[in-house]
């Protein structure tokens, strides 16, 4: 028997044999050996007669077969081919030389004079497919610098370099302006051409087919549509095949999904794909992702200088700065508005500003020819299912920048579950941003989801979807105050404790604030006052984080509306104290407090007469009256050990022991703020929090007192131990607080850089919370210091200034006091 024809179907069992014990079906080994199914049916048939060597070595390849199994594999096909195959065409695929195009064939349809010579195939066509790329591309060299780094580790063959990077963000983010700009500077380096497809992933007409795709990238790689294959698999492995060998840059604009970029991606080492889509595109194994952020501010004004011209921007810079962020910081936007601006020059940059005030007509305004902002949203809206394009459009309802799942669910009447799933949908598409477990509009996309809203939805589904958001807000507002309440009702509560319920309050401010507005101009004063009464103890930890003079007057508002003048007490007295304490607004405060104090005792209210009472006398205090403030003390003191209220009476007894260190009487004052820190420290009946707030206001004052009596290490330690407290617990402005009188004992401790450094400290969180009157007494502090260094009269100087500045327009006698040593002193220099 000639040799030719022993076990002529050995190499096909072998095939079919490595193939099952790996689980792979013939259509998955074609894929990863860039063949077709037929193919690899036949060769398992035995009815190839001639494998070709590339072939057998990306099967080899694709079997991951290694050392002897490898060796055995690649000879047995050798074996097999016959002298006489070698000119002819596989079943498979053509044989050409490493540097031509290969084209498959089926010799039972390829006429004779087709069948691909060697000697005679035309050259590799090198394509170059870019658009002309945007002259004026802003605020992107960072990612550019990135993307060259990327594109030389690829072509100088390091190993375990991503090859392909996905360029996502939202609609108008400046994608494919950036893919274009980025291959016209990487093409140099990719020698085997640069291909480009539109994949029209957010196209009203469905996105382009994968097989459609390929087909345009075979033909762009010289293969004629006659020997362009039929299926996707087929395509998909001729095209991997072709790119084996090259340096090819190959950007796939406005993807759609991973299914739809898969089958596209070249297969060479030396190849670099750029992918851009709204989504991040997570299914792609190994891909590098970056997002495009919106432009910084001076970013927008070089585009629109770009555009327009750099004098007429420079001519209007508050203008232009105005135009950027009414543009939303969008590169769509920018451009658009530059480019109405290029065409009128009669237009002053003002005057678009204020044509974009307008919300109403804001994204119609933001349109110029064929560009438009809502027409880039409107594609990926009219992809969304029903219920998360209901979502999209509630969530628009929400008055706050960022929200979470369970107050969209409110708003969009759903389930959690269901707002989630939908939330992560829009990230997804593009329309949403996602800041951790929370989510946020651009601006201009809320104004999209507004006109969507009205649009689509009746006035009275309207109303009541924001009914139910405002109810829901004020529900959870209350429930989260009244974890801080000395003895509160927690039934039903969805929080754990008390600092599940201050996270919640801090994150969702902007909307439980928003809807007690709402809620107050729209008459509903029991919800406000059941709130605003709700938060007092939670503002005592977080006493400079929210407004609570405006929450507090809310509060006091609806009381009096309402009619209860037992509530309009209660709630003028924790006006009073904001206003002086988170205000320094002293007289104004004293105001509050005596319209309390007279309606207490006007029904009899003796708990809001002692309180009153208390908060009077801790503005005494500040303002000089010590004696006042002793005889409000006692007197309040009185009251809340006749009814029996411990936690009152202590509170006052603090107060107290102020007054009478404003007098000097130190001794005294720190038998009573050990007496008072004994009392937090054994169950008091304050929240967790509550408790270890009180008992570091309690450390605060004692060591005022040993501070007086000239004890300043025991005072140090005592504002130390405070200062751990209040961190531990959230109270940022405690915190600085104790920082600050920190500093200050180190200071007369004659530790100056350490006291420096503690003021330093204290000064950033006041600043932070915006203090200006303690900013102020902490410069002036830091002042003092500079000016004991040597060399150091210009930095007093200068903190002396700054100090003067933040006092401002403040009227309040310390502040007076201060006013006037800091402008002496400085007439001094």
């Amino acid at each position: 028997m000639p040799k030719s024809q022993v076990r002529r179907d050995q190499f096909g069992g072998l095939l079919r044999t490595l193939r099952l014990e790996r689980r792979l079906t013939q259509e998955e080994l074609a894929e990863a050996a860039g063949s077709s199914v037929r193919g690899i049916r036949e060769m398992e048939r035995g009815r190839v007669r001639s494998p070709q060597r590339r072939t057998v070595v990306l099967l080899a390849d694709a079997l991951r077969l290694a050392g002897a199994d490898r060796d055995r594999f690649v000879a047995l096909a050798r074996v097999e081919r016959q002298p006489h195959d070698r000119a002819a065409v596989p079943d498979d695929r053509a044989v050409v030389p490493d540097d031509r195009v290969a084209v498959p064939g089926d010799r039972a349809k390829v006429p004779d004079d087709r069948v691909p010579v060697p000697h005679n195939r035309p050259a590799v066509v090198v394509p170059g497919e870019l658009p002309t790329a945007v002259p004026d591309l802003a605020g992107r060299a960072e990612i550019l610098e990135r993307l060259s780094a990327l594109a030389a580790d690829v072509t100088a063959g390091r190993p375990d370099t991503a090859s392909v990077v996905v360029l996502h963000g939202p609609p108008g983010i400046g994608k494919t302006s950036l893919a274009v700009v980025a291959g016209h500077r990487l093409s140099p380096a990719f020698a085997g051409g640069q291909l480009f497809v539109d994949l029209q992933g957010v196209s009203p007409d469905g996105p382009v087919d994968p097989a459609e795709a390929l087909a345009g990238l075979l033909r762009s790689l010289g293969v004629p549509d006659s020997r362009v294959p039929v299926s996707l698999a087929e395509r998909g492995g001729l095209f991997r095949t072709l790119t084996r060998d090259r340096a090819l840059l190959v950007v796939l604009d406005n993807a759609a999904s991973e299914a739809q970029v898969r089958p596209l991606l070249p297969a060479g080492r030396g190849c670099l794909a750029l992918v851009t889509c709204r989504r991040p595109l997570t299914g792609l194994a190994g891909a590098v992702r970056l997002p495009l952020d919106l432009l910084t501010p001076a970013a927008g004004r070089l585009l629109l200088a770009a555009i327009v011209g750099a004098d007429r921007i420079a001519a209007e810079p508050v203008a232009a700065d105005q135009l950027v962020k009414l543009c939303g910081r969008l590169p769509l936007a920018v451009r658009i508005a530059g480019n109405r601006l290029a065409s009128r020059p009669q237009w002053s940059v003002g005057w678009l500003v204020d044509l974009l005030h307008d919300q109403r007509q804001r994204l119609t305004a933001l349109t110029a020819g064929d560009l438009g902002v809502r027409s880039a949203f409107e594609v990926s809206y009219r992809q969304l299912d029903p219920m998360t394009a209901r979502v999209f459009r509630r969530a628009s309802l929400i008055p706050g920048t960022d929200f979470e799942p369970a107050l969209v669910a409110a708003v969009a009447g759903t389930a959690e579950e269901t707002a989630a799933a939908a939330l992560e949908e829009l990230v997804e598409a593009g329309v949403l941003l996602t800041l951790g477990d929370r989510y946020q509009f651009h601006d201009l996309v809320r104004l999209y989801a507004q006109e969507r809203l009205d649009a689509e939805e009746q006035q009275d589904c309207r109303t009541r979807a924001h009914d139910q958001m405002v109810a829901w807000l004020l529900r959870r507002t209350r429930q989260a105050g009244l974890m801080f309440e000395p003895v509160a009702c927690r039934v039903d509560s969805p929080f754990d404790d008390d600092r599940a319920a201050a996270y919640w309050l801090d994150r969702e401010s902007g909307n439980w604030l928003a809807a007690l507005r709402d809620a107050a101009r729209r008459g509903r004063h029991a919800d406000v006052v059941a709130v605003t009464r709700a938060l007092h103890w939670y503002s005592d930890a977080n006493s400079h984080r929210h407004s609570w003079d405006e929450i507090f007057s809310l509060g006091v508002a609806a009381a009096r509306a309402a009619g209860s003048p037992r509530d309009e007490a209660v709630l003028l007295n924790f006006l009073g104290w904001a206003r002086y304490f988170c205000r320094d607004r002293n007289i104004d405060g004293l105001a509050a407090l005596d319209r309390a104090l007279e309606l207490a005792r006007l029904i009899g209210d003796r708990r809001e007469e002692a309180w009153a009472l208390t908060y009077t006398a801790a503005i005494f205090i500040r303002i000089g009256s010590g004696v006042l403030a002793v005889d409000h003390c006692r007197r309040a003191v009185g009251l809340f050990r006749e009814i029996g209220y411990a936690l009152g009476e202590n509170g006052a007894a603090s107060v107290q022991g102020g007054a009478l260190a404003a007098l000097g009487r130190f001794a005294e004052a720190a038998d009573l703020h050990r007496d008072v820190l004994a009392f937090y420290g054994h169950g008091s009946g304050l929240s967790r929090t509550g408790a270890v707030v009180a008992r570091a206001g309690a450390m605060m004052s004692l060591g005022a007192d040993l501070a007086g009596m000239g004890q300043w290490r025991a005072a140090a330690d005592e504002y130390a131990h405070a200062r751990r407290l209040f961190h531990r617990c959230g109270a940022t402005f405690s915190e600085a607080n104790a920082i600050h009188r920190y500093g200050l004992a180190l200071q007369a401790l004659g530790e100056v850089d350490a006291a420096a450094e503690a003021l330093g400290a204290a000064l950033a969180l006041y600043a932070a919370l915006s203090c200006p009157w303690w900013e102020a007494q902490t410069l002036y502090a830091l002042a003092a210091l500079a000016g004991s260094a040597a060399g150091g009269a210009a930095d007093a100087r200068q903190l002396r200034e700054r100090a003067l500045d933040r006092c401002g327009e403040l009227d309040a006698p310390e502040v007076r006091t201060l006013r006037a040593t800091l402008r002496r002193e400085l007439a001094e220099f």
